[in-house]
């Protein structure tokens, strides 16, 4: 019995022990709380001057949490207030030059902030020419104090050159800022000049090597050729160091041997030497994923837009460079695998631990994500902030970045990190079988080669064959699809496949594949098309495939949304209403239901209960191959900067600059928010697309968005479409169909149930959705807008 009690009490202290060590943990991995302090030091701020030091130390946390937009926001009302003060104030003391200093500081930050983008040289020069007043204001009330205190003018010249902007901490920002305009001569003098005074040696170690090399390279570049490209590869190999993801967000720029690199291989395409100057550019591919490593998978969407930014113009030369030189061996593979890249790091699921959250039983991680997503969607999070309201904003966004990072870095030690694999394109053609071929389809960099649009096409036997594109508007009326055109330069590289995975969202959203004929002949009679994210995804397609038809079935359960009550009176005009009332989409759920109701199980929503919230509550559930049916109105708002309001939309515009705002999906009682002109919140029959990529939906096998549209979204060039497709596809969800056009009805009812009565009888999905639209196209054959706008999309 003792023994017994003895064990028992250790056994207690064991887990005492645990508990409290959990605890200790979780404290640990607890948000920061710097951030507030930083606000509650701002609201109590006396005066203008102080106010405008503690919103410059915001700014500089911010930059520290990777907010580059905050912090520039933060940063100039900073600057505008301090320099104000400055203006109508008579310097009189040491306190009254610091102000001075501090200004420069200001716009010394500024500068860095904008140094490596590319659209910010005049930006840069603007700021340039504000901090050569700042420092002469500075330099004029130094030598003014001086004097005041009775130096003599022989005493203050050698006060003066020390003095002498810029000062060496500031060094490395201002020669980094004549390197990325091509002010070489610049970085020459300015380091020269450093290197004579005695404070060169206080640089930290780093410091002198980095800029003794940008001297180096500032002496070469001038005169690069062929004869000194050697030494260009060899400082820029002797320059590298290993830098994480953070560490380029927050520099805002790549490290300086990517510039080298990249002056190298211009040089090679300058000199006619096109095969070298790929090596090189191949090298830098293998740097930018090295940079990028393990980091990618935490990535949160901001930063992979920052991130975007700042390797941008990277992307674009080596597109542009390899579809100039494209008759040159290797060149197009390269493209390929250029797009896949690209197409992986900036369009991919970002900061994806939605997997991980529906295994957790973490209290801490599921606090933690709710109180995020409550700062998120917020109601005062969608309105246009007033100029007082900027500063809680910017409170709400720091609080919520410091959850956001303390929730990965908990992620971090429960999560391996993994690069995804970028398939080669002989890896790709290896999983394919003898009767299939691969086509992508995108534009390249519009601001260097003028709207044109490419295909390479490829197949198990055939290697990658670029084909350029006409031109393609942003939509086509159906007896224009450019049949000879566009299709048979593809048609002759695929020969007789006729199973082809098609993937290039930002043009499939105004050309659909099955729309594409001949007189009265469609391709899809042909072929069968599979539409993907990314040809990168095709081995795991494939294999996810195979284990699916070794598996054992079971019954799935489908959630079926349509008949939503939007407030639609049928007194009132048609015109008064946001939303019209859709009785086609009843009639749809019905027919879904009635087909599967013996071997599925059905969640039907319809009516008052066809909710925001409804839908929201599938979050976090089990939803192993389950089936998402959403039968209803979408919307599509467009970006416009004038707009002056607080609400979402004005007559379909809006000034929110978030994309995934712009599209989203109606529920019961949207009318009361739409019509009203309310600002958007939490379940008000109003879904956004960004509330949707909140949400945790791992396991669903399929997303059906029947309604008009659900496939549009904003655009941007690498980084594909902001769509709901887009926020599903963060969300969790595997596959999804989609549309493109406007829908109706009774035709969009009839080819969802002739999908769902193929699917049900033991057919892939996709070979049903094939045979559902063959069936339409049968119906209708001269009327393409009733059935080829859906596509079915993994």
């Amino acid at each position: 019995m003792v023994l017994k009690r003895q064990w028992l009490m250790f056994v207690g202290a064991i887990l005492l022990f645990c508990m409290v060590h959990n605890i200790y943990a979780q404290a640990k991995e607890a948000p920061s709380n710097k951030g507030t302090e930083h606000f509650r030091k701002l609201e109590l701020a006396h005066d203008s001057t102080q106010y405008a030091h503690e919103l410059f130390s915001i700014a500089q946390y911010c930059r520290r949490l990777g907010m580059y937009e905050e912090s520039k926001i933060a940063a100039e009302q900073a600057d505008k207030i301090l320099w104000q003060v400055l203006k109508n104030k008579t310097p009189k003391s040491k306190e009254d030059y610091a102000l001075y200093e501090e200004e420069l500081d200001m716009q010394i930050f500024l500068m860095d902030l904008s140094i490596g983008r590319k659209d910010c040289y005049l930006v840069l020069s603007a700021r340039n020419m504000t901090l050569d007043a700042a420092t002469t204001g500075v330099l004029a009330y130094t030598m003014y104090d001086y004097a005041r205190n009775g130096a003599s003018p022989k005493e203050l010249r050698p006060i003066y050159k020390q003095l002498e902007f810029p000062r060496p901490e500031q060094l490395n920002v201002i020669t980094r800022y004549y390197w990325e305009t091509g002010k070489t001569d610049q970085i020459v003098k300015e380091i020269n000049k450093a290197q004579r005074k005695t404070a060169w040696n206080s640089l930290p170690d780093h410091e002198r090597r980095i800029l003794s090399r940008r001297l180096e390279n500032a002496c070469l570049l001038p005169s690069l050729s062929l004869t000194t490209l050697s030494e260009c590869l060899r400082i820029a190999k002797s320059m590298y160091y290993p830098v994480s993801v953070g560490e380029v967000l927050y520099e805002q720029k790549l490290p300086e041997y990517f510039s080298m690199y990249r002056e190298a291989a211009r040089t090679c395409v300058n000199h006619k030497k096109p095969l070298y100057a790929l090596k090189i550019y191949k090298l830098i591919e293998r740097l930018i994923i090295k940079t990028i490593g393990d980091d990618l998978q935490f990535l949160l969407r901001s930063e992979q837009h920052e991130l975007w930014e700042i390797m941008k113009p990277y992307f674009e030369e080596m597109q542009t460079f390899a579809y100039e030189n494209r008759l040159f061996e290797g060149m197009v593979p390269f493209l390929y695998s250029n797009r896949l890249l690209m197409n992986e790091l900036f369009t991919g699921t970002s900061f994806q631990y939605h997997r991980y959250l529906s295994d957790t039983d973490s209290r801490y991680i599921l606090n933690t994500q709710s109180q995020i997503d409550s700062i998120t969607f917020n109601k005062d999070s969608f309105r246009n902030q007033t100029a007082q309201d900027t500063i809680k904003r910017l409170q709400n966004r720091v609080a919520r970045r410091e959850l956001e990072k303390a929730l990965i870095n908990r992620i971090k030690k429960e999560v391996s990190p993994q690069l995804p694999k970028i398939n080669q394109w002989n890896e790709i053609a290896a999983s394919l079988d003898n009767n299939e071929a691969v086509i992508e389809i995108f534009s390249l960099p519009y601001e260097l080669v003028c709207e044109t649009y490419i295909a390479i096409v490829f197949t198990k036997k055939q290697s990658p064959r670029l084909v350029t594109l006409p031109s393609l508007p942003l939509e086509y009326e159906d007896e224009k699809i450019p049949y000879s055109k566009f299709w048979l330069p593809i048609k002759e590289v695929i020969g007789d496949c006729t199973c082809l995975y098609v993937s290039g969202l930002e043009t499939l959203h105004f050309l659909t594949f099955a729309n594409i004929h001949h007189e009265n002949k469609y391709i899809i009679d042909e072929y069968d098309i599979h539409y993907l994210w990314s040809g990168n995804d095709i081995p795991r397609i494939k294999k996810e495939k195979e284990q699916t038809i070794s598996g054992i079935s079971h019954k799935k359960d489908i959630f079926l949304f349509g008949g939503a009550d939007f407030n639609y009176h049928p007194s009132h005009l048609a015109t008064e209403q946001g939303f019209q009332y859709l009785q086609g989409t009843v009639d749809e759920v019905r027919c879904i239901e009635k087909i599967l109701s013996n071997q599925w199980n059905i969640h039907k929503y319809t009516g008052k209960d066809a909710t925001e919230t409804a839908f929201r509550k599938l979050s976090g559930q089990p939803l192993e191959s389950s089936v998402i049916h959403i039968a209803t109105h979408s919307f599509r708002i467009i970006y416009h900067p004038k707009v002056r309001n607080d609400i979402l939309h004005v007559g379909g515009l809006s000034k929110h600059k978030e994309p995934l705002l712009h599209t989203g999906l109606i529920f019961t009682g949207a009318n009361h928010t739409w019509e009203n002109l309310q600002q958007l919140g939490t379940d008000d029959g109003i879904l956004t697309a960004l509330e949707i990529e909140s949400m945790n939906l791992s396991g669903v096998e399929l997303a059906v968005l029947s309604g008009c549209n659900t496939g549009n979204g904003d655009t941007r060039y690498g980084e594909n479409i902001f769509s709901l497709q887009r926020a599903f596809r963060q969300a969790g969800v595997k596959a999804q169909i989609i549309s493109f056009r406007d829908v109706s009805d009774k035709e969009t009812r009839e080819l969802m149930t002739d999908f769902y009565r193929y699917w049900q009888t033991g057919m892939s999905k996709q070979k049903a959705f094939t045979m559902a639209q063959r069936n339409m196209k049968n119906k209708y054959t001269n009327e393409p807008n009733k059935w080829a706008s859906f596509i079915l999309i993994e």
